[in-house]
């Protein structure tokens, strides 16, 4: 009886759940309103519009309400259910009488406006948490290049905008025929500051800068409005000299609270000094950046950062025009996703290399998409899946495929063995060049650096060095479940082998990375629906330092691989518990 009733409730709820869908349209120009937010009323649910305005969102009420939302466009609320006879809602531009700030400005009065504004930005020091998902993608001649997407943990305050970016898991597919890599645009987003006096990498704009310095570098207006409301306004800043360092743009604010609701920014041949390929000897020449930040009109937090980004690319084999757009959305402000945990410390190059190591499962990705995928996307993901490749989508990734990104972690595989390629010879201790973004004494392996404190929790340097780590990362099912995916990541940058690189060798190598995988699976059997993470990590630490005792063991017991007898008995070992013949494979191999 007491299963019957659960049954009973649970479909009752799953009744009471709509999926509410929809586009939202200019109703003067029959074109799509893309990025307008939807409010579900009486709740805390709200999403927005994709870049062809649509949007999904899911209701527990027959007789919900939604708000929706769109700058210089009248706010209306209707009913859910206009929905489901209707695919469009179609919005009306604000029709109003020209400002009256318009009127009364005097020659001054725009830029002591525009620093009232800057100031108090500037001033508002806290900090907001909030979960946030990366679309990127890049066409050459509308051919689809790169695809990425990714959810992270963000914080944000106004001075400096973007503070951090920590991935939870993410995704990428790449055209084989052109190896182009443009998530580093990250890197020129978290570095710019909005309300705050900096030497950022991509070029300045008024909000960076003293009144007085505005004065001498920017012409300021307050523009007419004619779809702005009565406490409405915009400022248009224009730099008096081009030369590829100042944006040009506006700022669309309300003119008697001074709350900036958006900020639009322009500007042709920038000038990036620490923009570069991630392929060596080819050449990115930026020619255009839109750049777009808003704010979100619930709560006037950043909602998101729209980014593209025009350049030339030069390559031996490729010379094109590619345009990149980034688009960074935050959402559930206060909250925050758990991150992955590892077992060791691991070095990664970027979050390319990141999104390699860190999988996730498909109920994760369904679950958390905050709007519907674009034509755009849909289309370039098809075209990828057949003239590319497609990481995270797959359960394995040909090392060939991503020879460029040049990754820092290689996965346990057992159809991949680790071949001398990829293990190191040495290491070298140097020192960073001042241009690059983190500074400080490194350690260098074959032209590849990182930090000293990133050095295998500070074992010895000597003739052989091998960080191998766990990553388990955990997911929320809507069940409120826990599910678990873990790896064993190789640690390129910092493992090392400089002598005696025989086949031996390399089975008492990969029987090292056996060992911790087959723990790993152990850890794995260990886990349960019951099991929190705390309780997972636990789990996996001691099998992680059971895998480290066992590895010692081998590698007395082989006397570091040079006792061929017993090299071959561990070899055995690893055979009967995952059906992988070292000795076969790598004496057979070219």
């Amino acid at each position: 009886m007491k299963v019957f009733f659960l049954l009973l409730f649970v479909t009752i709820y799953s009744m009471a759940q709509t999926n509410i869908e929809g586009f939202i349209f200019d109703k003067t120009t029959n074109t799509p309103l893309p990025y307008a937010t939807i409010e579900l009323i009486n709740s805390d649910l709200y999403t927005i519009t994709n870049e062809n305005g649509k949007f999904e969102i899911k209701a527990t009420k027959n007789d919900a309400t939604l708000r929706i939302r769109y700058l210089g466009f009248e706010t209306i609320n209707i009913p859910a259910s206009y929905f489901e006879t209707n695919s469009k809602l179609f919005l009306k531009p604000n029709i109003s009488d020209l400002n009256e700030i318009v009127i009364a400005a005097d020659k001054d009065y725009a830029y002591n406006l525009l620093n009232s504004l800057i100031k108090k930005y500037r001033e508002d020091k806290n900090i907001t948490q909030s979960k946030a998902f990366l679309s990127l993608t890049s066409f050459a001649r509308n051919t689809p290049i790169e695809q990425i997407e990714g959810f992270y943990n963000s914080s944000q305050n106004f001075a400096e905008g973007i503070i951090d970016l920590n991935i939870k898991s993410g995704r990428f597919g790449q055209n084989k025929s052109f190896p182009f890599y443009n998530l580093d645009n990250n890197i020129l987003l978290l570095d710019f500051s909005l309300f705050k006096k900096t030497g950022q990498i991509l070029p300045i704009y008024p909000g960076n800068l003293s009144v007085n310095t505005i004065k001498s570098k920017y012409t300021v207006i307050i523009d007419e409005c004619s779809s702005c409301l009565n406490d409405e306004a915009i400022l248009s800043f224009i730099p008096k000299k081009y030369n590829g360092k100042m944006f040009s743009g506006k700022i669309y604010f309300d003119s008697d609270k001074l709350i900036i609701k958006k900020i639009d920014l322009q500007i042709n041949n920038p000038e990036i000094k620490q923009l570069a390929s991630i392929i060596e000897n080819d050449i990115v020449t930026p020619t255009e950046i839109l750049f777009k930040i808003s704010f979100n009109p619930l709560n006037d937090k950043i909602q998101y950062l729209d980014f593209v980004l025009k350049m030339y690319y030069n390559s031996e084999s490729v010379k094109e025009i590619i345009k990149s757009h980034s688009f960074l959305y935050f959402y559930d402000y206060d909250k925050s996703f758990t991150l992955p945990y590892f077992t060791n410390t691991v070095n990664f190059n970027n979050d390319y290399d990141k999104i390699i190591a860190l999988k996730a499962s498909e109920d994760f990705w369904e679950t958390n998409y905050q709007f519907p995928k674009s034509y755009s996307e849909i289309s370039s993901k098809e075209y990828l899946s057949k003239y590319g490749y497609l990481i995270n989508y797959n359960s394995s990734i040909p090392s060939s495929y991503i020879k460029y990104v040049k990754p820092s972690v290689l996965i346990w595989d057992k159809n991949q063995r680790l071949n001398w390629s990829n293990i190191k010879e040495r290491l070298v201790k140097t020192k960073k060049s001042k241009n690059n973004y983190k500074k400080g004494s490194a350690y260098e392996t074959d032209k590849l650096s990182y930090s000293v404190s990133d050095m295998g929790n500070g074992r010895k340097i000597g003739n052989e060095l091998i960080n191998i780590s766990y990553i388990i990362n955990s997911f929320e099912k809507d069940s409120g479940e826990f599910s678990y995916i873990s790896q064993t990541l190789f640690d390129i940058h910092t493992s090392y082998y400089s002598k005696n690189r025989t086949n031996n060798k390399l089975i008492y190598l990969n029987i090292i990375f056996d060992i911790y995988e087959y723990y790993r699976q152990m850890a794995i059997a260990q886990i349960n629906k019951k099991k929190n993470f705390e309780e997972v990590k636990i789990i996996f630490d001691k099998k992680y330092k059971e895998a480290s005792i066992k590895v010692e063991q081998m590698k007395n017991e082989t006397n570091y691989g040079l006792n061929n007898q017993n090299l071959m008995k561990w070899n055995n070992k690893i055979k009967s518990k995952l059906e992988i013949d070292n000795f076969t494979l790598i004496m057979n191999s070219k």
